[in-house]
């Protein structure tokens, strides 16, 4: 077994052991990454000699002090880096270098994580990539527009990956290329130093081929503290109940007549599995204003891309269609319009977090369907965007198959600030067999358009 091939929780338990080095893992994803990102595409920046920086710099460290000792990440190439250039997906920006570390960088390589490198992201963080491949089937779509980091740790070239969603931007890439995402409560990840499009929708976190990975990377990069009242009193104070019975929302969203037949059947058939005598299973519908959501997400979303992109769209060039599109249907949209939209927000997700006191957990499909052919061709529409707008802990499960034989994610969703209920409940699922670990793919060249 390759060290590439292992989760963090794996390669930790070596470096526990001796039985590796922080520099034979770097050197293992190295290798990797030189014999699949030819093929995909994932990495948009990747210099060894700032990865022997850092692995000189954790040379010095003591290994029981940090949680993430000789851990490589994949950064999403909108998180300033100090020692590596920032470009954000658009050619405006090229070779831009801020200076700085993103905050949940500083507190990844505060815990001994090392940075191996900057993944592709779509222009700004929108729509609009065509230069990753999906590794299942090189001739489709990744997901937008954390699809670098998804390549990434889906092929094993890094364990795990940084990413953001402002509607569907981690569960989507998570859903096609089979394996796990996780978008925490909005503002629990810190967003300072990272590309702002939304204020209230822009939320980070993170790719993984393990639940355990997923909490040790929560733990390493939320904030801590008193000084953040709701994150101290459900989270650092967040005790887990052993034999807990799980309250399980069984969900068709807005969008869910645009889903395929294939997915919905092996969506019910998955959640046919779902039997314990701790997972109580209910059929349940959302609230009836749920089904307005998508308009409202889209003005906000308009509106504010138009707003901080004003100056890229002055200069009228080297700016996609799709981006230039969005910020003259942003221009029309008046600041009234904007201000209800946002009491809309505000006011509909205090209405569904009182909603959620009767249930622990939601389950829906994360995507419509596998991966969509061609890598610009547009997403059939899903409900991800509801929970970033609710401000909601999403993670995405990679245990299903589509027509193709081809991944889809299903949507495990808790309420605000409820992260760590979610993460024992996967971690639950896990022990039951519900839940996989993930090997990496190596993609077939042959399936390449």
């Amino acid at each position: 077994m390759r060290l590439s091939d292992c989760t963090a929780t794996e390669l930790l338990e070596r470096l526990k052991t001796n039985s590796t080095t922080p520099k034979e893992i770097a050197q293992s994803c190295i290798e990797r990454i030189r014999a699949i990102d030819p093929m995909v595409n994932a990495w948009e920046y990747f210099d060894e000699a700032a990865i022997e920086a850092q692995l000189a710099k954790i040379g010095t460290y003591n290994r029981d002090d940090y949680p993430l000792y000789g851990i490589p990440v994949g950064v999403k190439d909108i998180y300033n880096t100090f020692d590596m250039p920032t470009q954000m997906g658009s050619p405006l920006w090229s070779d831009f270098t801020p200076g700085n570390d993103a905050r949940m960088i500083h507190y990844l390589r505060r815990s001994g994580a090392v940075m191996l490198g900057k993944t592709v992201t779509a222009e700004f963080a929108v729509h609009y990539q065509d230069k990753t491949r999906n590794p299942h089937d090189l001739s489709r779509s990744p997901g937008t527009s954390s699809s670098g980091s998804a390549v990434a740790v889906a092929t094993g070239m890094v364990p795990v990956a940084l990413g953001s969603q402002t509607a569907g931007s981690i569960s989507r890439p998570a859903s096609y290329c089979g394996i796990y995402g996780f978008k925490p409560t909005f503002g629990v990840l810190p967003r300072i130093g990272v590309l702002k499009t939304t204020d209230s929708l822009d939320t980070l976190g993170f790719f993984a081929r393990s639940v355990s990975d997923l909490a040790l990377m929560f733990e390493a990069s939320r904030v801590h503290g008193e000084n953040y009242e709701f994150v101290h009193q459900y989270i650092d104070n967040y005790v887990s109940v052993p034999d807990k019975v799980y309250r399980i929302g069984i969900i068709k969203h807005p969008k869910w007549d645009l889903a395929s037949e294939s997915a919905k059947n092996a969506f019910e058939a998955w959640c046919a599995r779902l039997k314990s005598p701790c997972l109580q299973v209910q059929t349940v519908t959302l609230p009836q204003f749920c089904d307005t959501i998508h308009a409202t997400h889209q003005t906000i979303y308009d509106k504010s891309l138009a707003y901080y992109f004003k100056e890229e769209y002055a200069k009228h060039t080297l700016m996609s269609p799709i981006f230039y599109d969005i910020i003259q249907d942003g221009l029309r949209i008046t600041k009234e319009e904007y201000q209800d939209a946002l009491e809309k927000q505000s006011r509909e997700t205090r209405e569904f977090d009182a909603w959620m006191d009767s249930y622990d957990i939601l389950i829906t499909l994360a995507t419509a369907d596998e991966a969509p052919i061609g890598l610009t061709t547009s997403d059939i529409p899903d409900a991800n965007l509801i929970w970033t707008y609710l401000g909601l802990p999403i993670a995405t499960l990679p245990v299903l198959k589509g027509e193709n034989h081809l991944p889809i994610g299903v949507s495990a969703v808790s309420r605000k600030y409820n992260d760590k209920l979610l993460l024992d409940f996967l971690q639950y699922l896990a022990l039951l067999g519900i839940l996989p670990m993930v090997s990496p793919i190596t993609p077939n060249s042959k399936s390449k358009e």
